[in-house]
């Protein structure tokens, strides 16, 4: 039997779809509504025997699922968690900053980056 860990859900009503992790193979496993429409279905590559495609919204992956290989879970007592809201240390810029950021160059430098004439930061 394996061992589960509950990472997150897309959905405070009724749970689905989430996410769960199995702490010894490190196996993601993802429950949700099926992909039903025959046409979809066809049209994805790789679909083998028995497997049934799961559609499950881009946020919850991001927000819940493994950022990489070797991340191991932290957990914190009531003190850190406080801290979450008052201490931001190593937080990544939010699309609504880089929007601003993006909002406030130049022309010239709007396009050279839409080139990929200049990297971004």
């Amino acid at each position: 039997m394996r061992r589960l860990r509950f990472n997150g859900t897309g959905s405070g009503v009724n749970g689905c779809p989430s996410l769960h992790e199995d702490l010894d193979s490190g196996e993601v496993i993802v429950h949700g509504p099926p992909l039903t429409d025959p046409a979809d279905i066809a049209r994805l590559r790789r679909l083998g025997e028995g497997e049934v495609p799961i559609v499950v919204p881009r946020e919850l992956l991001v927000g819940w699922g493994p950022k990489d290989m070797t991340r191991k879970a932290k957990t914190i007592g009531m003190n850190g968690f406080g801290r979450l809201f008052t201490q931001f240390e190593g937080t990544r810029r939010t699309e609504r900053e880089v929007r601003q950021l993006t909002d406030n160059l130049t022309k010239s430098q709007a396009a050279a980056r839409a080139a990929h004439l200049v990297p971004m930061s």
